[in-house]
């Protein structure tokens, strides 16, 4: 304590003064020179006394800080009381539990990224390992044409799925990033749905599955190209969830607050468990099959939130049932 400089100037100052005023008091008289004596040496131990205690809860904040510094939980030091130090210990709360809530979202980030890059990894490989087999197996020059055509088609749909993933990711990773701005512009809900479905006419026509479409002559306004690409992620995992012969309903209905986009099949619904986890990253759900990589709904949820609007997932008899809301632009 004596090492701090203003407190050594002052006591330094109160001793003089003490000794002036001792020294002046037994000039007057010896009985105002004690009493001045007593005054003064009650004011020093006083000082002291209140001096060493500021400095043991200084030491004991030192401590804290210490404790929080090393990797130690931020614990309530507050006493919500009057005074400097309560205000001291106030400041420092605050910023050590930022500063904690900080630490805390770097770790999750941390290990998101971890996890995600171990899915990608898990992901990438499968069809590139399957790519490869089939290359080698073409390198065979007595190969029989039959077979030969059909590793080519396998080969090309491994490609296209590597190809497919590497594009989403590049999406999400955009948007993660904030690097994406949404257009306002007039889109006729109608072009929206026929751009969706448009590049999966021939999977759903090989598949044998009927389409009925009921849309009104309407208009949105927002981001065409990627309203689209979330529109059509939820129709491919409807078509790839149905067997052959079925059905797929697409019912838009317009009104002031919003325009709603309702997608049905007949894939037999969302098993109760996979529902709060559809349009998380990378879920994959108990039935899912195994080009089903759980990202194609994420970009979904994540485009049509982002522009005011959200997704609603669901069953219905025979089927799952996925409700997109756009949301009106508010003038």
């Amino acid at each position: 304590m004596l090492r701090n400089r203003e407190i050594t100037w002052l006591a330094v100052f109160c001793l003089a003064t003490g000794l002036a005023g001792t020294v002046a008091g037994f000039a007057i008289a010896p009985a105002a020179g004690v009493v001045v004596l007593a005054l003064w040496a009650m004011l020093c131990l006083g000082y002291g006394g209140f001096t060493a205690w500021r400095y043991r809860q200084i030491n004991r904040l030192a401590a804290y800080l210490a404790q929080v510094y090393g990797g130690g939980r931020a614990l309530d030091i507050r006493d919500n009381t009057e005074g400097e130090l309560s205000l001291l210990k106030n400041d420092l709360y605050k910023i050590t539990v930022t500063l904690q809530q900080q630490a805390d979202q770097l770790a999750a980030d941390k290990a998101f990224l971890a996890n995600a890059l171990g899915d990608i990894s898990h992901q990438l490989k499968t069809p590139l390992t399957s790519a490869m087999v089939m290359a080698d197996l073409l390198a065979d020059p007595d190969l029989p044409q039959p077979r030969r055509t059909e590793f080519t088609g396998r080969l090309s749909a491994q490609l296209a799925r590597v190809q497919w993933l590497v594009a989403t990711l590049l999406k999400l990773s955009r948007l993660d990033a904030g690097a994406v701005v949404f257009q306002k512009r007039p889109v006729p809900l109608p072009r929206l749905v026929h751009s969706a479905l448009e590049p999966l006419q021939i999977q759903m026509e090989l598949q044998n599955i009927a389409c009925r479409v009921h849309c009104p002559d309407a208009a949105w306004t927002g981001d065409e190209n990627w309203t689209v690409q979330a529109l059509q992620n939820i129709v491919k995992n409807c078509v790839e969830q149905m067997p052959r012969g079925g059905t797929l309903a697409i019912t838009v209905t317009d009104d002031p607050l919003c325009s709603r986009i309702t997608v049905q099949d007949t894939g037999g619904g969302i098993d109760p468990e996979d529902l709060p986890h559809l349009f998380e990253r990378f879920y994959r759900g108990k039935h899912a099959g195994a080009d089903n990589v759980g990202i194609g709904l994420a970009l979904a949820h994540q485009i049509i939130q982002r522009q005011g609007g959200r997704i609603l997932a669901g069953n219905i008899p025979g089927g799952a049932k996925f409700t997109v809301e756009l949301a009106k632009t508010v003038v």
